[in-house]
């Protein structure tokens, strides 16, 4: 996912428009260890499967990067928080926001739930932290 910031900052420019509706939150167990300088797209490796999931994850919506200045100056992204109802899930560990309009779908973010959750015939609920799901540090020189 380094490589992935570098490219949509640099030269590359993988137009990771994250105001857009079509990143997606694609569920994981614990088995995958995300290699973050070199894992760079979405893969079907320890992704959950069960009743109310599909591959891939569910859309991100209502996207929204703006800079806060509150306590420093960040670039910040907030969407709204991603559910699965009537869902009959096991071993949900994390997340990985990937980009799903792109090719490859690039990996934009990854989420450690920290304890495993499961669901049976219930909702699964991703809230996302008051302060965003990710920000960047703007720093000046």
């Amino acid at each position: 996912m380094a490589d992935t910031l570098v490219d949509a900052l640099g030269t590359d420019q993988l137009a990771l428009n994250l105001a857009i509706a079509t990143h997606k939150l694609a569920l994981y167990d614990n088995t995958i260890t995300p290699n973050f300088g070199t894992d760079q797209s979405y893969s079907t490796t320890g992704e959950i499967v069960g009743t109310g999931y599909t591959a891939a994850g569910k859309a991100i919506l209502s996207g929204t990067l703006t800079v806060v200045t509150a306590g420093g100056t960040f670039a910040t992204w907030d969407g709204a928080d991603v559910q699965w109802d009537a869902s009959t899930l096991t071993g949900v560990r994390g997340g990985l926001i990937h980009a799903d309009a792109l090719t490859p779908k690039r990996l934009i973010l990854g989420v450690d739930f920290v304890s495993t959750y499961q669901t049976n015939d219930g909702t699964l609920l991703v809230a996302w932290n008051s302060l965003g799901i990710g920000r960047i540090n703007v720093i000046s020189a």
